[in-house]
């Protein structure tokens, strides 16, 4: 498996992002082959659609959102826009909430303000998440298959998240198109004969995360990873549920395991 990272300039709202892409590859000398999977950082795909909230544009601030700022250290217009990309707020600590949104856990709904402006001294600006996560991803890729007559290819929208009890950051899958995003090896027996009851390979993340390795978070402009080679199953879209990445709610190890502590829970009043 082969992984180049490709610089791009800066995006901003209305970019194509397909032309673009297309021109870095010309510009870093890197030739898109068939099967090749293009993963590409969510914050591009949001800021070319303008997903962009200025704070000071807020002012209808419930008294909920408020009290959760002073709680937990963070603008309450933040939060205001936290809450109105999240279906509930788990808890927090100083400056993060952790919420539900998206159907994933997630540190303040995705909601992001590095690399927000290019105005060093302005900090009122926050990305919220692409719109249409999937439909958005699936987008990218006919719109890259139809503009460089290569197919078939595949795309990967990603973000970096935090793991519990873990220091830093990895890669995460929010949405594919054209692969299967998860191997189930379940039935399959180990080296022992024995056979595997719950094991099943998360592909895409594993691909987000070597992505994240390549595409760094701070001022390296390389927000898309070009994979060749990788090890997955290149399928139709309609082969491709939505929800194949997510774990129910009351399948899910940690979940299960903190149902009991409660006591920081914010039922969202909507």
């Amino acid at each position: 498996m082969d992984i180049k990272a490709v610089k791009t300039p800066v995006i901003k709202p209305g970019d194509d992002i397909v032309k673009i892409f297309l021109e870095s590859l010309e510009e870093c000398n890197i030739t898109l082959q068939e099967q090749d999977i293009i993963a590409v950082g969510e914050k591009i795909i949001a800021t070319a659609q303008g997903r962009i909230v200025d704070l000071e544009t807020i002012t209808d601030i419930s008294d909920q959102a408020t009290q959760i700022g002073i709680k937990y250290k963070i603008d309450p217009r933040k939060v205001q826009v936290i809450m109105g990309e999240s279906e509930e707020i788990l808890g927090g600590v100083d400056t993060v909430l952790l919420t539900r949104s998206y159907g994933l856990l997630l540190a303040n709904a995705g909601i992001d303000s590095s690399n927000s402006s290019d105005n060093a001294m302005e900090d009122t600006s926050v990305i919220l998440f692409p719109s249409d996560l999937w439909g958005t991803i699936r987008k990218f890729r006919a719109d890259l298959e139809e503009a460089s007559s290569i197919c078939p290819l595949g795309s990967l929208l990603i973000d970096s998240r935090v793991q519990p009890l873990k220091v830093g950051i990895i890669g995460g899958a929010l949405a594919v198109s054209g692969f299967q995003p998860i191997e189930d090896l379940r039935g399959q027996k180990d080296i022992f004969g024995r056979p595997l009851l719950i094991k099943q390979m998360a592909l895409a993340d594993d691909l987000s995360s070597a992505a994240e390795i390549m595409m760094r978070e701070a001022a390296e402009q390389t927000p898309f990873v070009v994979i060749h080679d990788a090890p997955v199953q290149f399928c139709d879209d309609a082969a491709i549920l939505e929800d194949s990445m997510l774990m129910p709610m009351d399948q899910d190890l940690f979940m299960n395991v903190f149902k009991n502590y409660k006591k920081d829970k914010v039922l969202l009043q909507k």
